[in-house]
Order: C-alpha cells, then sequence, then structure tokens
C-alpha cells in the first residue's frame, strides 16, 4: 500500500483523535505536520503497523505543540495575574476542563471513551502499557471531577 493509500484509510479517525487532543480548530494542523513527520521519517519505510504508528506520532507531536502553548499560557497567566485577574464559575465548562488534562490524558479518555477502546487496545495503540493508560484515565478523571465540581 502506497502512503497516499495509508492516509486515505486512516484519515477520518486520525482527525477525529487529531481533535480529541488539539481541538477543532488545532486539528487539521495537528494531523497534517504528524503526517507529513511520519511519511518523511526515515522509520517509515519499515513501518510494519501504520495506524498505530500514525497514532503515536500524532500523540507526541500534540505533545510538542502542548508544550510550546503551555509556554505561551504561563507567560499569558503571569500578564493576567499582574492585573489581579480571576476566572469566574462561568470560564470553566467541560471544554476548558477537557483542555487542562495532559495530552496523554486527552488521548486516553478520547480513545476510551468515544472510540470505545479497552485500556489493551489503548496502551496497543499509543504504544504505552496498560496500566500507565489505567493510571493516566484515573489521573483524567480525578482532575475533571475538581474541575467540574
Amino acid at each position: 500500500m502506497d502512503d497516499a493509500e495509508v492516509y486515505r484509510k486512516y484519515a477520518d479517525e486520525l482527525m477525529r483523535y487529531a481533535g480529541a487532543l488539539a481541538g477543532p480548530s488545532g486539528a487539521e494542523d495537528l494531523l497534517a505536520s504528524a503526517v507529513l513527520g511520519a511519511l518523511s521519517s526515515k522509520a517509515w519505510p519499515g513501518v510494519e503497523n501504520h495506524r498505530a504508528y500514525l497514532y503515536r506520532v500524532v500523540l507526541h507531536e500534540a505533545i510538542r505543540v502542548r508544550r510550546s502553548t503551555d509556554r505561551r499560557l504561563r507567560r499569558e497567566e503571569r500578564s493576567a495575574m499582574a492585573q489581579d485577574w480571576e476566572p469566574t464559575a462561568s470560564d470553566i465548562d467541560v471544554h476548558v476542563a477537557l483542555r487542562r488534562l495532559t495530552v496523554r490524558q486527552r488521548a486516553v479518555v478520547f480513545l476510551t471513551y468515544w472510540a470505545d477502546m479497552s485500556p489493551a487496545s489503548v496502551a496497543a495503540t499509543i504504544d504505552s502499557t496498560e496500566r500507565t493508560v489505567q493510571r493516566e484515565l484515573a489521573a483524567a478523571k480525578r482532575r475533571l471531577e475538581t474541575l467540574l465540581s
């Protein structure tokens, strides 16, 4: 199967995954960057499971983007704190709460609840252990409970 066929085969599900990790406005850019990186990597010709590899590349690209965004947000937060800004209860909703999870936690939540995958399938998809997936999911639930209560 050539690269274009691989992309067409998995594009829809990868776009949903990217949307869960980066939000609807960042999904296309995230996916484009990740796929471009995957297809141009030296490892790509030897990849046997293209689907799992692409999921991992999207996850790692989302983490890279998130780190960059976090640095920017910390600068903005320091500026807002200097102006005595306090968020109101209406500022916190499910989407905002989900964005406050780590990228890995969002990946696990998406694959578990939206893609309806078992912990073993999630672990295989993101190249992790089942125990790590369970820990990330538990941490995400605790964090969401705190943010939404």
